[in-house]
């Protein structure tokens, strides 16, 4: 008689909660792409996956939900009029899409460099709220201008991401 032993599969959970429903989970990830995921709600919300650059441009061209705005605009604090103004929709658009209604391709790569901005931000200031704190006051380097105000453009998201790197390797900024 001889003992068999049956392996069960092994099923590895490759969810990704939302940053704001589990803000302990995020600090846990290490891939800059599950960051980004968790920012925008986690994979439920999303409902695909990153791993690559490559994969941000399939996202942007098919465009995310609606629901990315709301999760974006409350992690940051701010109103959906104030989102609609980063995003360059018009609030009033934004109120008649469903949570599921896609967004175009313009507003969906605003949305995912803010996104990038705000895993970046997190990883410099260590918390989601200092960095809010920091992204909602007047920052010299921008002529006494928030951060917040610059990331409806590329180039000011790219900026905000500089300053973040200069306050990293400790440049008065």
């Amino acid at each position: 008689m001889t003992n068999v032993v049956i392996m069960k599969p092994y099923k590895q959970n490759n969810t990704i909660q939302s940053l704001i429903k589990e803000p302990a989970m995020y600090y846990g990830l290490n891939s800059k792409y599950d960051k980004i995921i968790s920012i925008l709600g986690g994979s439920s919300n999303l409902q695909e996956t990153i791993n690559s650059d490559l994969d941000l441009i399939t996202i942007s061209r098919k465009g995310l939900p609606k629901s990315v705005i709301v999760t974006i605009s409350s992690l940051l604090g701010i109103s959906m009029e104030k989102m609609s103004d980063l995003i360059h929709i018009s609030h009033r658009t934004i109120q008649r899409k469903n949570p599921e209604d896609l967004l175009n391709v313009y507003s969906t790569e605003q949305i995912l460099e803010i996104a990038e901005v705000i895993s970046r931000g997190i990883e410099v200031f260590d918390s989601l709220d200092h960095f809010t704190k920091w992204l909602h006051q007047e920052v010299r380097y921008l002529n006494y201008q928030k951060p917040l105000d610059y990331l409806d453009t590329s180039f000011g998201t790219k900026m905000v991401l500089d300053i973040l790197g200069r306050i990293e390797h400790g440049v008065f900024s």
